[in-house]
């Protein structure tokens, strides 16, 4: 899609195509809607889930790994959704919580022991968040803490990667190549999901 339309996906939120476009904005303009980041074809678990994602990637690795997306986010919306999202259908809430199972296994797999890590603590922080709204049928809140969870994650994976790489002797400059593969190895096995 990005490569016959030339789109290149960018952090937040633009006031128009010509200023940039984030995921969701990508989706609106996919389905020919009205500009905006709340497309009427997408499940609000995953606008939110998308969003942080969108703006949590790296610049020089969001379009490859997320345009792809665009066309498979079209049409998730329950149909008993309501039209603002404020509240949460049971297909939202399940997708919810499976989003915040999967991110729980990949922070516990990226996020290290969490000793002396900021990164690991902040998303175990994120998950705790991510569990009480998903209790309290929260699924939108749910979803974007579990969306910030996930970053973390991968910081602190690249922050852990960095370290061992420094200890191991490498140039300044190996050692953020070392942690840049790790992040877009991550990366690219959430954008897959």
């Amino acid at each position: 899609m990005h490569e016959r339309y030339d789109i290149r996906l960018t952090a937040g939120q633009h006031t128009g195509p010509g200023d940039g476009l984030c995921l969701m904005e990508a989706v609106a303009l996919f389905v020919g809607e009205r500009h905006g980041d709340w497309p009427s074809c997408v499940c609000p678990v995953l606008i939110e889930f998308g969003r942080v994602l969108n703006d949590a990637m790296p610049d020089h690795w969001r379009t490859d790994l997320l345009l792809p997306l665009v066309p498979v986010l079209v049409g998730t919306r329950d149909p008993q959704s309501d039209s603002c999202g404020i509240t949460s259908t049971g297909l939202e809430r399940d997708r919810a919580a499976a989003l915040l199972a999967w991110c729980v296994n990949v922070v516990e797999r990226e996020a290290g022991d969490g000793d002396g890590d900021g990164a690991g603590l902040r998303a175990r922080g994120a998950l705790a968040d991510a569990a009480e709204a998903l209790r309290f049928g929260q699924a939108q809140h749910a979803a974007r803490n579990a969306a910030a969870a996930l970053a973390w994650a991968v910081k602190a994976a690249a922050d852990r990667e960095l370290v061992e790489a420094v200890r191991a002797g490498k140039s300044p400059q190996a050692a953020a190549r070392a942690a840049a593969c790790i992040c877009l190895a991550i990366w690219r096995r959430v954008s897959v999901r």
